[in-house]
């Protein structure tokens, strides 16, 4: 099982993989399937997404219609040395 990863160093390891505007933020880490959700409490262009963010990053936009309200990002500690072991 992974260790418990504080919140900046989730919201480090989400930089590495997208770009993450510059609002207010909630997270949520289910570390059974190590997967984060970020929730953006402000105004985010939905351009911020690529589909290359997509399809070789494994980041996901959560939308509410056109407007992108968040982001999943799986596998998030993946490429830690202490994270889900086999």
């Amino acid at each position: 099982m992974a260790e418990e990863i504080e919140s900046d160093g989730l919201i480090a390891l989400a930089a590495e993989r997208v770009e993450l505007p510059d609002v207010p933020m909630r997270l949520d880490y289910q570390d059974d399937v190590d997967t984060l959700c970020i929730r953006f409490e402000g105004n985010v262009s939905s351009s911020l997404l690529s589909e290359t963010d997509e399809s070789e990053n494994g980041v996901i936009g959560i939308y509410e219609g056109k407007k992108l309200v968040g982001l999943e990002i799986l596998d998030i500690t993946g490429q830690l040395e202490h994270a889900n072991p086999i």
